[in-house]
């Protein structure tokens, strides 16, 4: 009698006592089956085992220097919008105050003056003032005016 091992559902190691050429058959069964694990994995390869080891696969599917010129335009564009930040920092509170009216609420030049009581054109002449100032301000950074994002185009 001899006896065999085995783990059952639980992964606990069980013994059964069997006759000598059943455990032989059992044996030749585990050695069979071993090496034709070890044969395959050592004839083949499988995709994740390549990666694993370092190996990249072209993903065609992806235009990584679009990618990569994408993320370089995004991040000249944040760099630009605190620059933008700094500038309207800049400004007096009433100024920053009539660019929010006109740029974030939409609020026309000519309803501004409606509701201030001014003509259109002070209106007009202090937005010519904040332009000056963020062109000074441009200048003192040493910014090209086409390298700086176009939002005060709206007149």
């Amino acid at each position: 009698m001899a006896k065999i091992y085995f783990k059952n559902e639980q992964g606990k190691r069980i013994a059964v006592e069997v006759s000598n050429e059943v455990a032989k058959n059992y044996r030749e069964i585990l050695q069979e089956e071993w090496r034709g694990n070890a044969y395959e994995s050592y004839y083949t390869t499988s995709l994740e085992r390549i990666t694993e080891r370092g190996h990249d696969f072209e993903d065609k599917s992806r235009n990584v220097e679009e990618e990569f010129l994408d993320k370089e335009r995004k991040q000249i564009n944040k760099l630009r919008l605190n620059i933008l930040h700094k500038a309207i920092d800049s400004l007096l509170p009433e100024q920053k105050e009539l660019l929010r009216q006109v740029y974030s609420m939409g609020i026309s030049q000519r309803k501004i003056a409606e509701n201030e009581g001014v003509d259109e054109s002070t209106i007009s002449k202090r937005m010519e003032r904040i332009y000056r100032r963020l062109k000074k301000f441009f200048e003192k950074m040493k910014i090209r005016p086409s390298s700086t994002p176009l939002i005060f185009s709206n007149k």
